[in-house]
């Protein structure tokens, strides 16, 4: 068509024929604007699909199992399972966001969750996650596991959106086999007489094997042609030639790979051990099987079910001696594999111990496990291991190996499992440690020396800080930050939460992110950790975004297991009532753990007497804030003084420039305000009625607090915000995760920030690379306006 039309137009038409080739001309043009004008797919929404169809009969070469969270210190327990084209999560406990980002784990990629529990130990971690990876563009996920799970994420609805993501639950005690082109996974449902209602799930994953070689003699003389029916044949599908004769793949292929099985076992309690006897034999069954070989076991089970000798004798009797057990929980796993916390912890640790204390679990750690201890251990296998094959001549082959699997046994269970500990399934190398999350106190030390002047700089503080910091501060309130950051964590600050010491023993809880209680038993270790909860008397939820709250159900399942004197004080929205009713009437029983208090109770009426007198409180106030709807600020005042006044603790949640929170806090000794966006960024943080940090400090001034400290902020900001000039933060601290300070450590904090913006003068330095950037590209736009 387009040809004649050109020779039409250089032959300049005239009469019917110019009128006829303008019409031409002016469908085509009206065909091209209207392409012009379709908006092609989003790249992130097309690409998947197309690489999925590609592959979707592909069996992959790379297969690989990667422990996410152990279990220890307040980790999560999860595994990861990754091939060439598709993701699996088993577990999602609270902090596997957070781990899998610190890792750099793909969950942009994940298309299938399967859960042992509906409990929070096992979905915990599945609010925040949902959150991220509909940022990330997924927009289907499947979520396998007990029932429940289905209107459990109904109930979390209010403050869990999820416009973009359908997460499809799947009640696995139905017995359904979940089957892809890459495995299938059987559940295993158990059930307890007493508790009929709890069914838990173990998991039997079978990889498809992969098909063997393609023999390309055995398709000449098949009379295969050379193209695309080789790939057929090669990925174990038949095909037909054009002469109608059909060739088998396995009459041209070698034979196929041993297909591996994996299984996953979760019991909770001794309850549940009958019924995983029952199940022996389908796990003995499997173990005998000539078409499977099973090459891993992962329990879930906590230590003392993992200890139980029934569940011992259940394990050696169903499972072959080749058989590798990964026991996550177990309490060999003493690394929780947050290990960028404890990096900059080591590096704030210089400018001031007492602000910044080292992380009970690093000196745990280092008792328990040394790093040089365990580099032995495995040298020494190594060396053992070499010994043994020298003897081969003497030992029979089949005895070599079990000496060889029991050896490397040992040596495991001695070490434990920590984050990245992978097994790879295809091809089969088995147990890999050489990614394994580790503390090298030692470099993060170096880096900050590394910079220039930062020694010099760290010297003069020092010299101006050595009497003033030298002793511990036995004074209260002492603010403990467990979480600084907003939405969602990232591996250097967690989301919102701060524990007040308002006295010797007496805790109160401003905000319960995900992953609080880890933070609790990171920051002061295990038996600490655990007087801490017995002490913790009130938690105060600001408003309902996931971000301020989804930590709080692992906190009152954690005080409730302990057994405290009396329930918690918990001052939150009344709008959590539906929340807290579903998980204790569907899930597992919390009403008894806590009384809750409605924050709007308190506007005209702040909370006195009794009830708050043994919290080291005279008066609890709160008022409404500018974020979202049931969005509180608070103000306490101490039985504590300070220059022979009560110490008042104001802290705003998260909100725009309030009025209302200036009075509420008016002469505050310590406001403990958000400060999400740079100043640069005061309309975007408008638009999502958040503050910057000069707005922060200003409220400080408003209200005439003595000390201002800024928390709450973007993510973007992982070490360091941008500042505003030295006299603005004279009386201004920047708050950190696991950073304590009392009203008189506050009076110093300024000296500290020569020293702390010298050893992050990189990082800065960035950030203002970024702002020199957005500012450029803003004066475009208005230029562009203006023409």
């Amino acid at each position: 068509m387009w040809l004649p039309m050109l020779k039409l137009q250089r032959i300049v038409p005239h009469g019917p024929l110019r009128s006829l080739t303008n019409h031409c001309i002016r469908m085509s043009s009206t065909v091209s604007t209207a392409a012009a004008e379709q908006t092609p797919p989003a790249k992130y929404e097309r690409q998947p699909n197309v690489l999925r169809k590609k592959l979707s009969s592909v069996v992959p070469g790379s297969v690989n199992l990667q422990v996410l969270g152990a279990g220890a210190n307040g980790a999560p327990s999860a595994v990861y399972l990754f091939t060439d084209q598709s993701r699996y999560l088993f577990n999602c406990g609270e902090g596997t966001q957070r781990l899998a980002h610190e890792h750099k784990t793909r969950l942009s990629r994940l298309e299938q969750i399967f859960v042992t529990r509906n409990t929070w130990t096992a979905v915990g971690g599945l609010p925040g996650l949902a959150l991220t990876i509909q940022d990330a563009g997924v927009r289907n996920v499947g979520l396998h596991g007990p029932p429940h799970l289905d209107t459990m994420l109904q109930s979390m609805r209010r403050f869990v959106v999820l416009k973009n993501l359908q997460m499809q639950t799947i009640d696995s005690t139905l017995g359904v086999t979940f089957e892809d082109s890459i495995l299938s996974v059987q559940p295993v449902v158990l059930r307890s007489e007493q508790q009929p209602l709890q069914p838990i799930l173990s998991y039997i994953c079978k990889l498809k094997p992969r098909p063997g070689a393609l023999n390309l003699v055995k398709c000449v003389e098949a009379g295969v042609p050379p193209g695309p029916l080789l790939g057929q044949l090669k990925n174990g599908q038949d095909v037909t030639l054009p002469c109608g004769t059909v060739v088998h793949s396995v009459d041209v292929t070698e034979p196929a790979e041993t297909a591996l099985s994996f299984v996953f076992i979760d019991v909770p309690s001794v309850d549940y051990l009958e019924s995983l006897k029952a199940q022996s034999e389908q796990y003995k069954q499997l173990a005998n099987s000539e078409l499977t070989e099973v090459a891993l076991v992962v329990h879930f089970s906590p230590p003392e079910l993992t200890a139980h000798t029934e569940y011992l004798d259940f394990m050696q009797t169903n499972f072959s001696a080749g058989t590798q057990h990964i026991y996550l929980n177990s309490h060999l796993n003493r690394f929780s594999g947050y290990a960028a916390a404890h990096r900059i912890q080591y590096q704030l640790h210089q400018l001031a111990p007492r602000f910044f204390p080292l992380l009970a679990e690093a000196a745990e750690l280092q008792l328990s496990c040394p790093s040089n201890t365990l580099s032995h251990s495995l040298k020494k296998t190594k060396l053992d291991n070499d010994v043994e094959e020298q003897r081969e001549n003497k030992l029979n082959e089949s005895q070599l190996t079990n000496a060889k699997e029991v050896k490397l046994q040992q040596v495991r269970q001695q070490q434990g499992f920590v984050s990245m500990s992978s097994f790879h399934l295809r091809p089969k190398k088995g147990l890999d440690r050489t990614l394994e999350s580790k503390l090298t106190p030692e470099e993060y030390i170096k880096e900050t020396h590394a910079v220039p002047g930062f020694s010099e700089l760290l010297a003069q503080l020092q010299s101006e800080t050595a009497e003033t910091l030298k002793i511990e501060s036995k004074r209260y309130p002492r603010i403990i930050f467990l979480g600084t950051g907003s939405c969602i964590p990232n591996k250097t600050r967690n989301v919102s939460s701060i524990l007040i010491q308002t006295a010797a023993e007496a805790f109160m809880l401003f905000d319960c992110g995900e992953g609080t209680h880890g933070q609790i038993v990171r920051l002061f270790g295990r038996e600490r950790a655990r007087e801490v909860m017995l002490q913790l008397q009130a938690v105060y939820v600001s408003h309902l975004h996931a971000d301020h709250h989804i930590g709080l159900i692992a906190l009152l399942r954690e005080r409730q297991r302990l057994e405290p004197s009396s329930p918690l004080l918990l001052l939150a929205p009344r709008q959590i009532e539906p929340w807290l009713n579903f998980y204790n009437r569907q899930i597992e029983p919390i009403a008894d753990a806590y009384t809750l208090m409605g924050n709007g109770e308190l506007l005209e009426q702040p909370l006195a007497g009794e009830r708050v007198e043994q919290l080291g409180v005279n008066s609890i106030a709160t008022c409404l804030v500018r974020h979202c709807p049931h969005a509180f600020g608070i103000s306490l005042t101490l039985q504590a003084q300070h220059e022979g006044e009560p110490i008042k603790l104001t802290y705003s949640g998260d909100t725009m420039p309030c009025a209302d929170l200036v009075e509420l806090g008016r002469n505050s000794t310590v406001l403990i305000h958000e400060a999400t966006m740079e100043d640069d960024l005061e309309e975007e943080a408008r638009i999502k009625t958040h503050s910057t940090i000069s707005q922060a400090i200003q409220q400080g001034r408003d209200m005439q607090a003595k000390h201002t400290i800024l928390t709450h902020f973007s993510q973007r900001y992982a070490k360091c915000p941008r500042l505003p000039s030295t006299e603005d933060m004279q009386h201004v601290a920047i708050a950190f995760d696991n950073m304590q300070v009392t009203v008189e450590d506050l009076q110093h904090y300024h000296k500290l920030y020569p020293a702390l913006l010298a050893m992050y003068a990189e990082y800065t330095e960035e950030l203002e690379q970024r702002a020199v950037k957005r500012e450029l590209k803003q004066e475009r736009k208005r230029k562009l306006a203006q023409t």
